[in-house]
């Protein structure tokens, strides 16, 4: 089980968090993530510390009417987050104080290990929203030196 310092259960958190930006896309499931407060005096490293990365489950009626069928989907997705914390996988996600996970109707069929390898490519991939990498390419000058 998910620890309870690592848990996102109140409504205004969930909504808070899904107007925040999305993260990562897959056939499993979507990711919305809230950054920190950059402007706080306390740093990053500090604050992941002291109030570590929530993390938040919503499975729709539209997956599959029954609920036993969602609760499967949401037990195997707190139970990957839970091995990613255990492993100490989830270096990428201190920038942000909560994360929800949107399940998509192919999570219902998907294998426990394919659910595994999106998750560590998303959370292995997930970066601070407002630094963008810069292109590789640039563009040749306009009026036409070298």
């Amino acid at each position: 089980m998910l620890p309870k310092s690592n848990r996102l259960k109140a409504k205004g958190e969930f909504k808070r968090t899904l107007s925040g930006k999305r993260l990562f896309g897959c056939p499993f499931f979507v990711l919305y993530g809230l950054e920190r407060n950059p402007v706080s005096s306390v740093p990053a490293a500090t604050q992941s510390v002291v109030h570590p990365t929530r993390f938040g489950f919503i499975v729709s009626k539209k997956i599959h009417k029954r609920a036993t069928k969602r609760n499967r989907i949401r037990r195997r997705l707190r139970e990957l987050v839970r091995l990613s914390l255990k492993q100490g996988t989830l270096s990428g996600v201190s920038p942000y104080r909560a994360m929800v996970f949107i399940a998509r109707p192919d999570a219902l069929s998907a294998s426990f290990t394919d659910l595994q390898d999106k998750m560590e490519r998303c959370l292995q991939g997930v970066r601070p929203l407002g630094k963008r990498v810069p292109p590789v390419h640039s563009l040749p000058p306009v009026d036409g030196s070298p």
